[in-house]
């Protein structure tokens, strides 16, 4: 890679879902004409052979970190004018960074997402990916401000300007960048020419984990973080108060939920129907997680006093954690 890059790409690890070769070799044998890079900062530690395989990459260990606060530990170590974030399950087509390149100068935006499909799985894999598509319709739609670590090229300036991901918050920070960039006036535009293709969960239980931990970190959002930095609260945390207080809700409302969860999975898993209605029971899942994720942060609050949400700083435990 070039002492100077006009674009920097960096894929944090773990969680390749099985796709790390095809992602890495990927995205450092793009067709572009600009000089770029490769950053893979990582939690853990990378094989001799892995790094021997891509000598071109910047490869930077971050124990302790989680993906969030690897893509910050990238970025700061970034020495391109355009940041380039994209998950390591991720495999982009060939000419993927220059069309998104091309796209940022020509509409003259600050941040743009690629477009994205599938790789192939199953029935789990087909709905994260209908879920994605249709939520990211709906951004479109509005008009809103999203960054999507499948592919998102930004301005290195911008993204130093916002701070980055709170990655004390996880993969809910990426909710939180957007309202930042809202607050600044700046969209998001859409490089529909620029192609990832993602590798989304096979696993009902895999996928229920990380959207429980979005739910509960989507709740220590609304705890902890300043007001100007949360985005409209859950139901569940603006109903706490009844939830806390009242014996015994709070765990029926979690034993329900994880019994319906149970319900829902065996009905995806073994009762014949069709592709819609197996959807329909799959968006409920995914919900439903979230929920429980919400329900669970609540449990942690039992018998403690709340904090409000107008909190104006972090928790330097919270940031410590990250």
């Amino acid at each position: 890679m070039p002492a100077f890059a006009m674009i920097s790409v960096v894929i944090p690890l773990p969680d390749d879902r099985g796709q790390l070769s095809a992602c890495l070799q990927g995205f450092t044998q793009q067709q572009i004409t600009v000089p770029f890079e490769v950053i893979v900062p990582t939690a853990e530690p990378v094989s001799d052979d892995l790094v021997a395989q891509f000598p071109d990459i910047r490869w930077f260990h971050r124990p302790g970190l989680r993906i969030n606060g690897l893509y910050n530990a990238g970025a700061a170590e970034a020495r391109g004018k355009y940041l380039y974030i994209s998950e390591s399950h991720c495999v982009p087509q060939a000419d993927c960074l220059q069309q998104a390149f091309n796209y940022m100068r020509k509409a003259n935006v600050k941040v743009a997402c690629s477009a994205s499909d599938g790789l192939p799985g199953n029935f789990v894999s087909d709905g994260e990916q209908r879920t994605f598509e249709e939520d990211f319709l709906r951004w479109q739609s509005a008009r809103k401000s999203k960054v999507a670590i499948r592919g998102t090229m930004i301005e290195r300036a911008l993204w130093e300007q916002v701070g980055g991901f709170h990655a004390e918050y996880g993969h809910f920070s990426e909710m939180m960048i957007g309202r930042k960039l809202e607050s600044l006036d700046v969209r998001t535009g859409f490089a529909e020419s620029s192609w990832v293709s993602h590798g989304n969960q096979v696993c009902l239980r895999e996928l229920a984990n990380e959207l429980i931990e979005y739910g509960e970190d989507e709740c220590r959002c609304s705890h902890l973080a300043a007001p100007d930095e949360q985005p409209n609260a859950s139901r569940e945390w603006l109903q706490r108060e009844k939830l806390l207080n009242r014996c015994g809700r709070l765990k029926r409302e979690q034993w329900l939920e994880w019994a319906r969860q149970q319900i829902r999975a065996i009905a995806m898993n073994y009762v014949p129907m069709n592709s819609d209605r197996r959807y329909d029971y799959f968006l409920n899942y995914w919900r439903a997680a979230i929920r429980t994720g919400r329900l669970n942060y609540l449990a942690t609050l039992k018998g403690q006093a709340i904090a409000p949400a107008t909190a104006t700083t972090k928790p330097v435990a919270a940031r410590q954690a990250a």
